[in-house]
């Protein structure tokens, strides 16, 4: 049975996610709308011409202005009926233009919301002209310029507004908001909401709109304290907003009714629950995160921004139904919000829908197009939970194309590569993840902390992706059995964070191959007590010790990992692979079944539960679930490959060497595609092909100690002696103590007669390491009998019959022996029952010089 590698062993993660985003525009205080100036309303029968409102109906501004959640389209269609039937006049004229101006959508809309957005402009001008000290104009005006971006307008007017109104808070208010919005004058922004609280030490804007820019600045602690002083100035019982009536613009200007002073009330409420939510957020605090985002959206349930930031914090309370519903919602309320839909398809990631995971990646990537994110988090679904190699390389490379210092597409392409059986050019990468990395800080910086014993975020993050790139260049280094170089990059990985485990695992694992056992046992244990209670500690060092065939404590550490986590199928799968080897095999179909419960369409699964049913012989049912995988990812490499294997198991050589070849024209740099096919051609005695196929093998897996001996033995069958020997020497430079290599070197030796002494060298090496090995007394015996010390051939023979009554070779070689001391019918008879059990034995001792 050919070794059965670990499935998709460098899981990642999704990208990590962001604070939940804010508000687009923060909500300046508001003024009135001015006295209107120059047309006169309507005469009486003009508006009784019209066709009456009934009780409690909104009226056009009502719609026009955005106060009843009216449509985009059906704000226009009153925004025009305003404008064209002379419904208003003056400021409450130039606020129809505006809000139509925001509504056009479609075919020309930039033209025809310029159109309005400059009328509107006009307008205010010609009431400025013929009211030039009235500050309330200046603010309409102001804001105006502030929602069409026009920034330097807005603050022109703001500060005429303050000049003619000193002790207003509005302009101060305002001109604070387009400071710290459109600016990046957060000092600036400061100095004007604390001169309006000096007006008026209850203003709740000046509070809500400090508390934003202390957090944009980094100050969470003092953003809380605004945040919740503008809570305690609210009214105590504050009712949600009204449906039939609810302001959505930050151009909203009416506050004539109750109900409408009622909801400006509630918005401004929800709007500052919200904005503490997200510093609690910041603060890792979810449960008050999560009761201030519940409380925004009691207030005002139809604004989506407090259901995403909700679902984010319960994203990190692992809560991820609730939080994949409160996205949902978001969505609906709000279509087309990118991080909404990232972060849903990180919770279905994390559940293991791999579907809607890939929808929701692929809606961000389509909304932000050149944001790399969603990019890099579907490749990362692609090649762990769909085995799409190419299709996660190719978002990685767009991700890339986008962003060349794309970090995170950087490693989870070398990764890709990695899972590809190409460390050369995952090595690359993640070499280069590590200069870009560097480049903005170098190790020591990356470890340096504040006073307070903290890293900057920035830098935080930088230190996570290059410690992250050290570690993942360490396992393509282990991947290329380049062990002191992996070691070099887990210690590098260590010296930026002595606090991440997996760079211990790394390390432990090398340490294991290096046969350091007491350095690898301290490492592997380190990891867990740097992750108490956490399952991916545990799954990585039954991994390690997986590597390096020790199943009961790769079983152990599995057991322990699903323990935590019964959720990842991964573990499961890697528990089940463990087993096969213990000839634990009905367990192991346990365990795939119970990884396909968790994620029916688990490739990885169905491909070992196909190989575990190969080996019970049960041929219909594993092929069943090989071609369930090949169905779900046509042409998957390693699917091939496992359908080779129990094609071989079936004695259909043919097929087998059909799917081998297949599967090595998808992945060129499989070595185990090569070894394995190498092995049927040895079996079918096409030695030939065996060697060319463990030369590809040899070339791309050069520090594999098994494919020197595999191809020594090919050698070794076409009758190729020096060659066999010289590729033993190899297996051995490799590994000292392979007693395989030494057995064969030992019987090759010997068949060559040259210098017999060396053979016995070899064989004898052999008994140290494994002592009463059967295949050494065999060779000794063939040494013996070549020189003809007769008594010391039987001797050796009897020591393997003792192992094994039925070997052909012990019995043909005792047989002949005897012969040589006149034992001819006790010798004959061991001959004959020799080649009653192996019929050619007579002729592979010709081959070996004896007759």
């Amino acid at each position: 049975m050919a070794a059965t590698p670990l499935a998709a062993q460098q899981q990642q993660r999704p990208a990590s996610q962001p604070a939940p985003a804010g508000q687009a525009q923060p909500l300046p205080a508001q003024a009135g709308p001015a006295k209107p100036q120059g047309k006169e309303a309507p005469p009486p029968q003009q508006a009784a011409a019209r066709k009456p409102r009934k009780p409690g109906e909104p009226s056009e501004l009502d719609v026009c202005y955005g106060m009843t959640g009216a449509t985009a389209e059906g704000k226009i269609e009153a925004c025009t009926d305003v404008i064209d039937n002379g419904l208003a006049s003056g400021g409450a004229l130039a606020l129809a233009h505006l809000h139509r101006g925001l509504s056009w959508k479609g075919p020309d809309s930039d033209k025809r919301s310029k159109s309005d957005f400059r009328t509107a402009v006009r307008m205010y001008n010609d009431a400025i002209m013929a009211q030039p000290l009235n500050p309330h104009l200046y603010i309409q005006r102001g804001v105006v310029h502030q929602t069409i971006g026009e920034g330097d307008r807005a603050i022109i007017d703001y500060s005429d507004a303050i000049r003619l109104a000193p002790r207003d808070t509005l302009p101060l208010i305002n001109r604070g908001v387009v400071l710290y919005t459109r600016k990046d004058n957060n000092e600036g922004a400061i100095a004007d909401f604390n001169a309006a609280l000096k007006i008026n030490n209850k203003e709740i804007s000046a509070w809500t709109n400090r508390g934003i820019v202390y957090r944009k600045k980094g100050d969470v602690n003092q953003a809380i304290a605004d945040f919740t002083t503008a809570i305690k100035l609210l009214p105590e019982k504050i009712e949600p907003v009204s449906l039939t009536n609810v302001p959505d613009s930050i151009t909203s200007q009416l506050a004539k009714s109750p109900q409408q002073e009622a909801n400006r009330i509630a918005l401004q409420a929800a709007f500052v629950y919200f904005q503490r939510g997200l510093a609690w957020y910041d603060k890792n605090d979810y449960d008050r995160a999560i009761a201030d985002f519940s409380e925004s959206i009691r207030l005002n349930p139809r604004d989506g921004s407090p259901w995403v930031g909700r679902g984010a914090a319960y994203m990190y309370k692992n809560n991820l139904k609730q939080a994949i519903a409160d996205f949902t919602e978001s969505i609906r309320l709000s279509p087309g919000q990118a991080f909404a839909h990232m972060q849903r398809g990180i919770a279905y990631h994390r559940i293991g829908d791999s579907e809607n995971a890939l929808a929701d990646y692929t809606t961000a990537h389509e909304l932000t197009p050149k944001d790399p994110s969603p990019l890099v988090n579907r490749g990362i679904v692609y090649y762990t939970k769909k085995g799409k190699f190419d299709e996660a390389v190719a978002d990685f490379d767009l991700a890339l194309k986008l962003n060349p210092k794309e970090v995170n597409a950087l490693i989870n392409r070398g990764v890709t590569w990695r899972q590809r059986n190409d460390p050369d050019r995952a090595i690359t990468d993640f070499t280069e993840a590590v200069r870009l990395g560097l480049q903005t800080s170098d190790i020591l910086k990356l470890t340096q902390k504040d006073k307070d014993g903290k890293k900057d975020p920035a830098t935080a993050q930088t230190a996570d992706q290059v410690a992250n790139a050290y570690y993942q260049r360490g396992m393509a280094l282990v991947d290329k059995q380049e062990y002191e170089a992996a070691v070099k990059d887990f210690e590098a990985a260590i010296e930026i964070n002595d606090k991440e485990p997996r760079a211990y695992l790394g390390r432990g694992a090398a340490y294991l191959k290096m046969e350091k056992a007491d350095q690898a046992v301290a490492d592997l244990d380190r990891a867990i007590e740097l992750a108490p209670g956490m399952a991916f500690a545990y799954f990585e060092r039954g991994a390690a010790y997986h590597r390096i065939d020790n199943y009961d404590k790769a079983i152990a550490d599995y057991t322990a990992s699903i323990e935590i986590d019964p959720k990842e199928p991964l573990a499961y799968i890697n528990r089940g692979m463990s087993k096969i080897f213990k000839d634990r095999v009905d367990e192991a179909i346990a365990d795939f079944d119970a990884a396909l419960k968790i994620s029916p369409d688990d490739i990885n699964a169905l491909i070992q539960r196909g190989f575990a049913y190969g080996l019970k012989r049960e041929y219909p049912r594993a092929l069943a679930d090989i071609d369930d995988a090949l169905r779900l990812s046509p042409g998957n490499p390693t699917a091939l490959y496992y359908r080779a294997q129990v094609m071989a198991f079936r004695g259909d050589a043919g097929r087998a060497i059909e799917d081998y070849t297949q599967a090595v024209r998808t992945d060129q740099k499989n070595p185990r595609i090569y070894a394995s096919r190498a092995n049927l051609y040895s079996n079918l005695g096409e030695y030939e092909n065996a060697i060319e196929d463990l030369d590809q093998a040899i070339r791309l897996r050069p520090r594999d100690p098994n494919l020197f001996l595999n191809r020594g033995i090919a050698y070794f069958n076409k009758g190729d002696y020096a060659k066999a020997v010289a590729d033993y020497d190899d297996a051995l430079r490799l590994d000292p103590k392979m007693s395989p290599a030494l057995n064969n070197r030992c019987l090759t030796r010997a068949v060559i007669g040259a210098n017999l002494q060396e053979a016995l060298a070899d064989c004898n090496e052999v008994l140290k390491l494994v002592p009463d090995d059967p295949y050494a007394h065999d060779n000794i015996g063939l040494i013996n009998l070549k020189m003809k010390q007769y008594d010391r051939a039987i001797a050796q023979y009897n020591m393997s019959l003792k192992a094994d009554p039925d070997r052909a070779r012990a019995l043909y070689g005792r047989g002949l022996a005897r012969t040589r001391i006149g034992q001819g019918p006790a010798g004959i008879s061991d001959m004959s029952t020799a080649s009653g059990i192996q019929p050619n034995i007579a002729e592979e001792f010709k081959r070996y010089g004896v007759n």
